[in-house]
């Protein structure tokens, strides 16, 4: 029977507590209004509230009409409080060039989390069966999705989206309300092969039936449990590996790149997705374009690159710096080119760095005295070309360092010490002509180095 069938998947995975309050989506087709008459069996035993969603999606105007009469007739009939929402879903979809279901799916999701908001609810019922199982798997399967997508609909996700009628096949569903007399009506666009789901429900999977698998449907959920299982096993190893990996501090998880590659790949590539999903809150990409952004993150971390910044579409950026890899909430502040000239002697505050620059003549006895400082520089003032300029890095400048022969690409100087690239317009360069005398935290060019022959000592300040 299938009230009984359900009652063990909801057991089985616990899908309701004493006490909750639900949100239950119906939609007025067979699926939706055979779980509403289904916990409305449970409500005494679990002690229930239920709070009904009608989403007028908007495709189909004379039809929706009619699905919100029916839906709110029988909450009227029931004794439920009735949700109603209507959406332009089609003007949606072309803002942000989603596909119908896709953007469909959005809006209602958006719908059913406000009224859980709303009513202060704990769960949110969905009408999804076995078919729609069998058609989700077919679908990802032809997409190329791995166990992630394979495993196919959870009976309940992040503990608040539950579909008691997961494991029952919508023959058995359709059979109950006629017997039941339960009132539904036919969502005509699920007869129509515009739509590949439809075209995989009505087409391929009956020609599979008939010309292969008698059995298709039950082995592919077979299979599809079974990866459930492994995919489970491997999401804790993840997520131990994600608390024994990453460091969090304020905006920022960060972890050591050569740990990561020590990892097998399945592991590396839920790392990642853990650690998007802890950035964005949960955010809002499909599966499909989520795992390609983990996908395209994993390619970016396998090369060899000492350094690399990659910005998320939807906020938020993964950096490489030599061994740490760094991942930030926002968007990436870039640092325009500036140039600033400074008094020489005096003070200039630079807004660009927020620094600033203190130049001051000084004796060889303060130059005796002096200890590396990242912040103070020496120089031989008449090696300098006056006035003496800020600004920061440009493509293809070059640099004479302290104690080397020859001249350097600062490119390659900043390679040599480990400053990434996101940090390179940041680093201020003190410019006396076309020369950069000091890459300021760094080194002074060999050029103006204080000699015997020194007769008159710069002294700049970064403050």
């Amino acid at each position: 029977m299938l009230f009984d069938q359900v009652k063990r998947t909801v057991d089985r995975h616990h899908l309701l507590e004493k006490g909750d309050r639900v949100i239950v989506g119906v939609s007025a087709g067979v699926d939706s209004m055979v779980l509403l008459h289904l916990l409305l069996a449970f409500r005494e035993t679990f002690d229930l509230s239920l709070i009904v969603a009608h989403l007028n999606h908007g495709f189909r105007p004379n039809e929706s009409e009619q699905e919100a009469e029916l839906v709110q007739k029988e909450c009227t009939r029931l004794g439920l409080p009735f949700e109603y929402g209507q959406f332009d879903v089609k003007e949606f979809q072309k803002l942000g060039g989603f596909s119908p279901q896709d953007a469909a799916r959005r809006i209602r999701f958006h719908f059913f989390f406000d009224l859980l908001q709303t009513h202060h609810a704990q769960k949110i019922a969905l009408g999804h069966n076995a078919d729609d199982q069998v058609e989700t798997v077919l679908l990802r399967l032809m997409r190329g999705s791995g166990l992630q997508g394979l495993k196919g609909i959870l009976p309940i996700r992040e503990g608040t989206i539950i579909r008691p009628l997961l494991e029952v096949g919508r023959s058995e569903i359709e059979s109950f309300a006629i017997k039941k007399q339960i009132p539904f009506l036919l969502d005509s666009s699920n007869l129509k092969k515009d739509y590949f789901r439809n075209r995989i429900r009505l087409a391929l999977i009956p020609l599979i039936e008939k010309e292969y698998q008698p059995h298709f449907r039950k082995a592919v959920l077979k299979t599809s449990s079974l990866l459930r299982e492994e995919n489970d096993y491997l999401e804790r190893k993840a997520e131990e590996v994600f608390q024994k990996m990453t460091r969090e501090e304020g905006e920022t998880l960060s972890f050591n790149f050569s740990e990561y590659r020590s990892l097998h790949q399945a592991i590396q590539g839920r790392l990642i997705k853990k650690i998007l999903e802890r950035m964005n809150g949960g955010g809002t990409t499909t599966e499909e374009e989520h795992w390609a952004e983990v996908h395209q993150i994993c390619q970016k971390l396998h090369q060899s690159s000492p350094s690399f910044l990659l910005e998320f579409p939807q906020g938020g950026w993964i950096e490489k710096r030599y061994d740490m890899i760094q991942c930030r909430r926002g968007r990436v502040k870039s640092l325009p080119p500036f140039e600033v000239e400074v008094l020489s002697p005096g003070q200039t505050f630079i807004e660009e760095i927020g620094k600033k620059v203190v130049i001051e003549e000084t004796n060889r006895e303060a130059f005796r005295n002096h200890h590396d400082s990242s912040t103070t520089a020496l120089m031989d003032c008449n090696s300098l070309q006056f006035p003496l300029k800020v600004r920061n890095f440009r493509p293809g400048d070059r640099f004479h360092p302290l104690g080397v022969t020859g001249t350097q690409k600062l490119k390659d100087f900043f390679i040599d010490h480990k400053v990434p690239k996101i940090e390179r317009p940041k680093v201020p360069l003190l410019i006396s002509g076309e020369m950069i005398a000091w890459i300021v935290g760094y080194r002074i060019d060999d050029r103006v180095k204080v000699t015997e022959k020194t007769k008159k000592i710069l002294k700049v300040t970064i403050l």
